[in-house]
Parts: structure tokens; C-alpha cells; sequence
């Protein structure tokens, strides 16, 4: 049974293990598959970076309230944070670096700063 490698689907010769004609093939296949998954980090990152940045920009004097609907006219993705935590019983803190946020029952968002390094 012929073999084909199965980045560029040339018959491949050599070991019964082996996956791809050259190394230049080999190559190709691992950076483009590191290519998509660095592209999706990006894109997380990004909404990330600007969560933070709204978070920043809602801030005053280490605690701030806004309304949700307010956020989410600023483009907020409320479903990326990079950590979440509860800090007294039934109130749920979701970071976004060093910006935590949680959502009151009446539709308010409430925003505290940790303190830098």
C-alpha cells in the first residue's frame, strides 16, 4: 500500500511510521497548525484587552457602578474573563486581569480594582 504525506499528498518512501515526504513538509504542517491556534489567542486576547480597557475607563476612585446595558452598548463580552471567584456567599466576582466585576440582581454591574504589584 502506497503512503502519501499528509501535508502535500506525495507518495512517501522510507520508514512505515513516517508522515510527511520532506522536512519542509513536516514543517509546514506544525507552524500552520501553530498559526490557527495563535490566531485564536489573539482574538481572545483582544476582547480581553478591551473588557480591561472598559473596565478602566468605568473606573472612579477604586470602586465604580454602571448599568449592564451601558457595557454592553461599549461592546463588553461578558463571556471572557480570565478569572472568577466568590467572595461572600452568593456574589460572584468575574476578573479581567486586575479589574473584578460582578452583576447585581437590578441590572447593575459593580467594579472594584485590585491593587497593583
Amino acid at each position: 500500500m502506497e503512503r502519501h504525506c499528509i501535508r502535500c499528498g506525495k507518495p512517501i518512501c522510507g520508514r512505515a511510521d513516517k508522515k510527511f515526504c520532506s522536512d519542509d513538509c513536516r514543517s509546514d504542517y506544525h507552524n500552520e497548525i501553530r498559526r490557527r491556534e495563535e490566531k485564536q489567542l489573539r482574538k481572545v486576547n483582544c476582547i480581553l484587552s478591551n473588557n480591561w480597557r472598559i473596565l478602566a475607563a468605568s473606573m472612579r476612585e477604586g470602586r465604580s457602578t454602571v448599568s449592564v446595558s451601558e457595557l454592553s452598548a461599549r461592546d463588553f463580552n461578558f463571556g471572557l474573563f480570565t478569572a472568577s471567584s466568590r467572595r461572600f456567599p452568593g456574589k460572584r466576582y468575574f476578573w479581567c486581569y486586575n479589574y473584578a466585576y460582578r452583576i447585581s440582581r437590578s441590572g447593575k454591574v459593580h467594579i472594584i480594582s485590585r491593587p497593583g504589584p
